[in-house]
């Protein structure tokens, strides 16, 4: 498997426009929200450069964003500031985090008592948010109780990776990185 994990801060809309395709400005326009609009033309525009100008961008059933090639898999996340792209040959899911946020306020509504005593040992609360989230999009069909249905059995800080079963599943490693002041689990 083939994976590439583009991480980019995300420029003004004065010049993602400037560059944008004609068909993301479009697109952009039904969101009223400047942020909004920064951090969708921003991860088009990776996904563009990566893919070649012509590539279409559609999204599945589930929201999730696609390309129209069959042998290549996108996945997307942005945090305020920053864009991620994961591009890939087979299945695959990225999450961008800020650890600035408090993910110990939330923790009751992603993390089962297991997994918070994993949490506080290691001091992973962002990481273990990022994971789900990223645990989320990998399953691709939506309708997850994120404490009920994904479960993080382990947690590897040597390597930095997570192992995780979504519904029970197979084991599926989740890798973290740290760049800064954010967080980005990826699967794939």
């Amino acid at each position: 498997m083939c994976s590439r994990l583009i991480v980019e801060s995300i420029a003004t809309e004065e010049a993602l426009l400037a560059g944008a395709a004609a068909e993301d400005i479009a697109f952009v326009e039904q969101f009223a929200n400047l942020g909004r609009r920064c951090e969708v033309l921003a991860w088009r525009a990776i996904v563009r450069r990566e893919l070649g100008e012509d590539v279409r961008i559609f999204y599945d059933d589930y929201g999730a964003p696609r390309v129209d090639n069959p042998n290549r898999y996108i996945s997307v996340s942005h945090s305020r500031e920053y864009v991620a792209v994961l591009l890939s040959d087979a299945p695959c899911a990225v999450d961008i985090e800020s650890v600035e946020r408090d993910f110990r306020k939330v923790a009751s509504r992603y993390l089962s008592v297991e997994e918070l005593t994993m949490a506080e040992r290691y001091g992973i609360f962002a990481e273990l948010w990022s994971a789900k989230e990223a645990l989320y999009k990998y399953y691709k069909k939506g309708k997850l109780d994120l404490v009920r249905d994904i479960s993080i059995t382990n947690y590897n800080p040597e390597n930095a990776t997570l192992t995780a079963t979504i519904l029970g599943s197979h084991p599926i490693m989740v890798n973290l990185d740290r760049r800064d002041n954010l967080v980005i689990a990826t699967i794939g």
